[in-house]
């Protein structure tokens, strides 16, 4: 009888730098890699009935993938976080790599030379801390020895407990005014926007004749990064004199998590604001924001900019 793998049974790892990390991955996982089909006519004089085009499949495209973690009290999962927010200079790549291997009931799949290209911090009353990952790999592969794919790495050590961080603390600043008042809905999003190096050369094609040649990207570069994000109010009497503005240069310091020290710490010091009205059974403002500054790296937090993840 068949053996049926099941997504509830998928268990995630990181590997970097030679250290094994188990995630958490309580939403949603996908990924997947499709390849390069550029066809080519065979209709000739001679065979006025060729209708169909030939495959040339030489190439493969960047693979995807895409999970949620929970944020906890202890700090097993920071490593995700660091990938977001941390540069690597190394090799030119100016993002940290890694490896992401998803295990179901008996089979591997493995993601190769991963890279995070958006990172979505979730803050919702009456719900947990999450961050959602959206990322680009060179090459998706299926793991041959099941029992073997796993090992030969440090295992990063893992904490007896994993307690959820609900929102019992939230503080919110934009400017000078403290938007808490009203408030429904503020999301945080981290953009890396990276452009693979061209790969494709005609030596290069004319050795492809598998899966196992085909050419798969290697390299990228980071051509940007966008932090931005929304604050959604309802309309009251006591907070409307923002309706419908922008404004330069004001700073924004979020703090959602378990207490003031622990979750999520944005501290951003220069950002640009614009306010909208929505007219629905309850009207509500919605300030969407970007960060200007290049005054410092988003992963030092001992001064602003920063967004840093704190669990202890």
């Amino acid at each position: 009888m068949a053996t049926y793998n099941f997504k509830n049974d998928t268990k995630v790892y990181i590997i970097h730098n030679n250290v094994r990390y188990e995630l958490d991955v309580t939403e949603e996982i996908s990924f997947s890699q499709t390849f390069t089909d550029q066809t080519y006519p065979k209709r000739t004089l001679h065979n006025l009935n060729h209708f169909f085009e030939e495959s040339n499949i030489k190439k493969a495209n960047p693979a995807n993938f895409e999970f949620t973690i929970p944020i906890l009290l202890e700090d097993d999962l920071q490593i995700v976080h660091d990938l977001l927010i941390d540069n690597d200079t190394v090799g030119g790549h100016s993002l940290k790599t890694f490896d992401l291997y998803i295990k179901s009931t008996d089979v591997v799949y493995v993601l190769k030379d991963c890279v995070i290209t958006n990172g979505t911090y979730i803050i919702e009353k009456l719900e947990n801390l999450k961050l959602g990952i959206q990322g680009q790999a060179a090459k998706l592969r299926r793991e041959s020895f099941v029992p073997d794919a796993l090992q030969g790495y440090t295992i990063s050590s893992r904490s007896g407990t994993r307690n959820f961080q609900k929102i019992d603390h939230l503080t919110l600043t934009l400017g000078i005014n403290d938007l808490r008042d009203s408030l429904y809905r503020v999301s945080v999003e981290v953009q890396n926007d990276i452009k693979w190096s061209p790969y494709e050369t005609i030596d290069d094609s004319l050795n492809v004749s598998t899966a196992f040649n085909t050419m798969y990207p290697s390299n990228f570069t980071l051509e940007k990064r966008i932090v931005s994000g929304s604050i959604s109010r309802y309309v009251t009497d006591a907070n409307e004199t923002d309706s419908q503005t922008w404004k330069h240069d004001q700073p924004i310091r979020i703090r959602a998590g378990h207490s003031s020290p622990k979750g999520f710490d944005i501290n951003l010091d220069s950002c640009t604001f614009t306010n909208r009205v929505t007219v629905e059974d309850v009207y509500s403002q919605t300030y969407d924001w970007k960060f200007n500054s290049n005054s410092g790296d988003l992963s030092d937090s001992t001064t602003a900019p920063y967004i840093s993840l704190n669990s202890n």
